[in-house]
């Protein structure tokens, strides 16, 4: 590069870069054109003459979330650094982005949709107390039995709609039923029918990510045993969101389990514009790999474990 070029170009990158003058600016006082100055800019820096540091601890996460939005076509992710975090405050931190991140996006939401599980339960926990009371919030599925009663859809929604000093509507069935018989009955009840039908048609949705085969909370607590769990395997089960149980397409497998469920099915919450997966935890890379790539959700919120797992897997 010619000397005379070069000091040209530095002197504009000095005006840009450190004296904040904006291109409009800095083409007046040279005498060229914005698009010039633009493409000046570009050059400075492709010659080296100009090298961009973030300084902030943050840019590790922030370009593992940019990573990850671009590989999976994602509308935003958001990962959590977990370098020095024991376990619980992992599960704290990963709540609390999560939180932040739906109190930014439901600003001009009328409808939020809510699943279960421990994930959703440190969100809900860690969620501002706000004045959204334009805001309803309703179960995706029923209940969950008598116990872990705080990880129920029905009560998580209960203490966000609080939270937001909003409405909250209850789904009163059971997550599962027995046979298809008691399902039907169910269903053709008008207030659970208009339940259901109203969270399909949310703004946003809160959905857990997992496997029923690794750390699954449905095993934990019963709702699912050993047999289940070898029917799930020999039908090709990778994961479940809102209790139904995906294969490596991403589509719902025609299962017993799945037939069972009283809730928004996988089809109806891939319709919904903003579904946010509150999903961490190694084990669960491959669930959330396949939920990522068949847009089961679009927002992630996750750790930067799985999430470098996620960006380089084979």
């Amino acid at each position: 590069m010619d000397r005379t070029d070069e000091k040209e170009l530095v002197k504009i990158a000095s005006m840009y870069y450190e004296e904040g003058k904006t291109q409009a600016e800095i083409a007046k006082i040279i005498g060229v054109s914005r698009s010039l100055v633009s493409k000046n800019l570009i050059d400075a820096k492709e010659a080296g003459l100009v090298e961009i540091f973030i300084n902030s601890k943050s840019v590790y996460s922030a370009t593992l979330e940019r990573k990850l939005e671009q590989k999976y076509q994602l509308k935003s992710a958001v990962v959590v650094d977990t370098m020095d975090l024991a376990n619980h405050e992992v599960d704290k931190m990963v709540g609390r982005q999560g939180a932040l991140y739906l109190q930014k996006v439901s600003k001009k939401a009328a409808k939020i949709g809510m699943s279960w599980g421990k994930s959703l339960r440190n969100l809900v926990d860690n969620y501002p107390f706000t004045n959204q009371s334009e805001i309803t919030v309703y179960p995706l599925i029923g209940g969950m039995g008598d116990d872990h009663v705080d990880i129920h859809s029905n009560q998580l929604s209960y203490d966000l709609a609080r939270k937001m000093r909003g409405r909250a509507k209850y789904l009163y069935a059971p997550a599962l039923v027995s046979n298809p018989q008691i399902k039907k009955d169910l269903t053709e009840n008008s207030t659970i029918r208009s339940v259901i039908a109203e969270a399909r048609e949310v703004d946003i949705a809160l959905v857990g990510v997992a496997s029923p085969f690794e750390e699954s909370t449905m095993a934990e607590i019963g709702y699912i045993d050993d047999s289940d769990m070898k029917s799930l395997k020999e039908k090709g089960i990778k994961g479940d969101i809102n209790s139904r149980f995906f294969d490596e397409t991403g589509n719902e497998v025609d299962c017993q389990l799945n037939k069972s469920v009283i809730g928004v099915n996988l089809k109806d919450i891939k319709k919904i514009p903003t579904v946010i997966g509150i999903a961490y935890g190694t084990k669960k890379v491959l669930p959330i790999k396949i939920a990522l790539e068949h847009q089961l959700i679009n927002v992630l919120v996750t750790t930067d474990e799985v999430a470098n797992e996620l960006l380089h897997e084979a």
